[in-house]
């Protein structure tokens, strides 16, 4: 069990607007006391999924769940009963009215209003906007007061409430950071206490500032949900937002001696990218390169801002590029991610015949395998010194399990009460099974000094490899469902099959939300010799823009900072290596499959049974 209560729950939500659909079979949970974040572009759908758990949308596909039964008729009525709430992105106030009222509005204490629930509204309103920092007078309607006011009250209806569930949408592009870092603290303090809060931004900083968990969406599908602490920002930002570089609108009356100075032709022949800036920090050309590896799509000849083409660098980064290119200094900037590739970007100054600087020329190199094969190499020795430390504790666990066996089959041996026997019974069921992960541990981590491929029976393999990762799927409360059939048997390297099939359910667990389903099954085919693994999940799945390089080396989507990208290039070689197939299918935000087919041992080439 995650040990993690989930207090509503969203499957398989789709909805449309003017015959466009703005949410494809979103699956979405959230747990009681948590701050979940939600992320992506702008038609993402990330409002629709607020309103539509605020009852301000119908839900027309899926189906909605609060606190485990399905919410059937929706509105914005019953939410509230329900204690869910949500501060919409645009104001919900009255401007004729005053601060009390609006606060207030529709949640009155009584439906006669006495003098001394008046008292009590005025007390709980100016207690509320003084946290705020607010000198409001709290007589004055809306409408004399200013809009970071305003938008104080916004949000005050809503906390008023004291809701079990708060959606807050994009609350962060009106407010001052002062204000805004008093609502984080209010947001935290009602987490503490037990409320959730689905925190809905488009502001991929906010996410680490606020969010104990975040959603990916991108055009209406679930991306992914990690927790925060696990979360590359790169990766968040790749998934979440898409990076485009518009033109600023300049002309070309001082492009000219530039472009007269470095022959266009030789520039575009460069297999390095290459910019050239203007004193005026424009970017007047960019090769054929530097197009490619940073997404310029503005028109060849036309001035662009600088800010616009560099705008995934940092704040420290790109200030860092600006000196350079004013004062005329060299800069090389490394390890600079951009989507799935790392750059070197590196200026320097263009000077004419009398040293005066004209320019600046702004190289950029693609460094991804270079930086990524040290990554990996680093990552790889960290695996193996663990694998090693692990090997060592499990070795040293099995020498004590071994002595408490034979204590338990001693004390069995002893005329005991039936309860007694019982209990002696289970203690040695449970050894048993610490045995056998351990002997699995220890198998997973020999090293060979070379491949040896021999008779292995697929469903033992895989019986092992879940019982090893078991715990991974209770940290989720994973329900896995087993079909093996028959006995299949192959030749291979038994520590190679243990990692290809322990990549792919590690990736179908990542996929999944809590209480999700991995299938794992088997099947055989005598006339073609051959038997089928079959791997499926009901995760986030596949999207069509990625699947021609899914099992690229150091391609991924994922946005944990463990994640370099080789996992399905891995399974792919050990697959190819024992002469199979590795295919796949999935669905976007329904699920996806992947099938593994290896050839069987001949009958008569299979070793016999142990007698």
């Amino acid at each position: 069990m995650s040990g993690k209560k989930i207090v509503l729950r969203l499957e398989q939500i789709h909805h449309f607007s003017r015959n466009s659909e703005i949410l494809n079979s979103l699956d979405f949970n959230l747990f009681e006391g948590e701050i979940h974040a939600l992320v992506g572009n702008h038609l993402s759908g990330k409002s629709t999924v607020g309103k539509i758990i605020a009852g301000s949308e119908k839900i027309q596909g899926g189906a909605l769940y609060v606190k485990g039964k399905q919410v059937v008729s929706h509105s914005i009525q019953k939410a509230l009963k329900m204690k869910i709430a949500m501060c919409y992105q645009h104001q919900n106030i009255v401007p004729a009215f005053n601060s009390i009222d609006n606060i207030f509005f529709g949640n009155h204490p009584n439906f006669f209003i006495t003098k001394k629930d008046k008292e009590k509204m005025f007390n709980r309103a100016k207690e509320l906007l003084e946290r705020f920092e607010c000198n409001i007078d709290l007589d004055k309607r809306l409408y004399k007061i200013n809009e970071l006011d305003r938008q104080v009250i916004n949000l005050c209806r809503v906390l008023i409430l004291e809701p079990e569930i708060l959606i807050v949408d994009e609350i962060g592009e009106n407010m001052p950071p002062g204000k805004l870092e008093i609502t984080y603290e209010i947001l935290r303090e009602m987490r503490d206490r037990g409320s959730s809060i689905i925190y809905i931004t488009s502001n991929f900083k906010e996410v680490f500032k606020i969010a104990d968990r975040v959603t990916i969406l991108n055009d209406g599908y679930r991306k992914a949900t990690e927790e925060i602490e696990a979360l590359n920002p790169m990766k968040l930002v790749d998934l979440a937002f898409e990076t485009s570089a518009t033109p600023s609108g300049g002309t070309l009356s001082d492009v000219t001696p530039l472009i007269d100075s470095y022959q266009e032709s030789i520039i575009d022949a460069l297999p390095i990218g290459e910019i050239l800036v203007n004193n005026r920090l424009e970017i007047v050309f960019a090769n054929i390169k530097a197009r490619e590896l940073l997404k310029i799509i503005s028109p060849r000849r036309q001035l662009m801002g600088l800010e616009r083409v560099f705008k995934f660098l940092n704040d420290s980064e790109f200030f860092e590029l600006i000196y350079a290119i004013d004062s005329g200094t060299d800069l090389t900037l490394s390890g600079i991610r951009f989507e799935s590739n790392i750059l070197k970007i590196v200026a320097n100054p263009i000077l004419d015949l009398r040293k005066v600087k004209i320019g600046t020329n702004i190289f950029i190199e693609d460094v991804s395998f270079d930086y990524q094969t040290r990554e990996y190499l680093m990552q790889a020795k960290k695996v193996e010194n663990a694998a090693s430390l692990a090997a060592g504790v499990a070795h040293e666990i099995k020498n004590p399990l071994g002595i408490v066996q034979n204590y338990v089959e001693l004390l069995k041996l002893d005329q005991q009460a039936e309860e007694s026997f019982s209990y002696l019974n289970s203690i040695e069921k449970e050894l048993v099974r610490i045995t056998k992960i351990v002997d699995n541990l220890l198998s997973y981590t020999r090293t060979k000094k070379k491949e040896i491929y021999e008779p292995i029976k697929i469903n033992e393999l895989l019986d092992e490899v879940v019982l090893l990762l078991e715990h991974r799927f209770s940290r989720k409360d994973i329900y896995v469902g087993k079909k093996l059939a028959g006995d299949p048997i192959v030749l291979g390297d038994e520590n190679k099959l243990k990692q290809l099939f322990m990549n792919l359910l590690v990736n179908s667990i990542e996929a999944v939300l809590e209480e999700g389903y991995i299938g794992v099954s088997t099947s055989t085919n005598r006339q073609k010799q051959s038997v089928q693994i079959k791997i499926e999940d009901n995760g986030f799945g596949i999207s069509e823009s990625i699947r021609d390089e899914i099992f690229s080396p150091f391609f991924t989507t994922k946005v944990t900072r463990t994640n370099i990208g080789l996992g399905l290039s891995i399974c792919q070689n050990i697959v190819e290596s024992h002469k199979g197939a590795i295919l796949y299918s999935s669905v976007p935000g329904k699920n996806t499959i992947f099938t593994i087919v290896l050839p069987l041992i001949p009958q008569k080439e299979q070793p016999l049974p142990s007698p």
